[in-house]
């Protein structure tokens, strides 16, 4: 009787235990899960300078006025000391105003000093000049300069015309013809007479009657020479592929030279070789 008790009793204690063990997780709350926030991303404010660019192209030669430039922002580590900012020149449009392109500046390109020559400056077309290079200046006329359509900064051939005497073998007769022939290639224009811009208000043709060429010492000396010996006429090169090099001089014309070459002379329809002097 007592065996039967003390397992009732054991049975009755374990129910007991099971019961307060569920009750007392029921009462127990939820674990909270704790939300870890990714870090705002970090933006870092970007400076700028107002740097002074080209509102459009500006070619070679051209007067500048105050509508070239204006000014635009740039990212200030991306300025380097050729700029002109606003802030170390504010006035910088109007101290352009008036000056010469050295050479083309692009539509907004940040101009530097080194491209633009400021009014007043002493030497304007030794600015021009590269370096090594000589300012020779010839006559020309609209019918040996392409009608008048060559402008500076344009790419010329020279064509030196000349005369010369022709004989012919076994009757002793003597006869005058004109030579042609190239004697310089891809020559830089710098100005048709006092004109060395090419900007819209100089209009698509200028009439001159000299011209002004960027060479060699060597060369302008042979150019004078050719003055000397005949008339020149200029070719007018395709803008593609005219830049890539300075003027080239064929040397085709000798100084003091006695030295003779042949040349073919069609008479009556029959070809025959006669000699004259370079």
């Amino acid at each position: 009787m007592n065996v039967k008790r003390l397992g009732l009793a054991a049975g009755l204690g374990i129910a007991a235990f099971v019961i307060f063990t569920q009750v007392k997780k029921l009462g127990t709350p939820a674990p909270v899960q704790t939300v870890v926030e990714a870090p705002a991303p970090v933006v870092e404010k970007v400076q700028y300078d107002n740097v002074l660019v080209a509102t459009a192209e500006i070619p070679f030669g051209t007067r500048i006025n105050e509508t070239h430039f204006s000014w635009k922002q740039w990212p200030s580590e991306a300025v380097t000391p050729e700029f002109i900012t606003q802030e170390n020149s504010p006035q910088a449009i109007e101290e352009f105003t008036g000056g010469v392109a050295k050479s083309i500046i692009y539509q907004n390109e940040p101009v530097s000093e080194r491209k633009i020559v400021k009014p007043g400056s002493q030497g304007l077309m030794a600015s021009l000049l590269n370096p090594g290079m000589r300012a020779v200046t010839t006559r020309i006329s609209v019918d040996t300069a392409a009608g008048g359509f060559i402008q500076p900064g344009d790419h010329v051939d020279i064509i030196l015309t000349s005369a010369a005497t022709t004989t012919t073998p076994g009757i002793g007769g003597r006869g005058n013809t004109f030579v042609s022939t190239t004697i310089f290639e891809n020559v830089r224009v710098l100005a048709i007479d006092q004109t060395i811009s090419t900007s819209a208000e100089s209009g698509a043709a200028i009439m001159g009657s000299t011209a002004t060429f960027e060479m060699t010492q060597d060369d302008s000396e042979l150019l004078q020479q050719a003055v000397a010996q005949g008339d020149l006429s200029l070719t007018l090169r395709p803008m593609v592929g005219s830049y890539s090099s300075r003027g080239k001089s064929h040397a085709k014309i000798a100084r003091n030279s006695d030295s003779q070459t042949s040349l073919t002379v069609y008479r009556n329809g029959q070809p025959q070789q006669v000699a004259i002097r370079e």
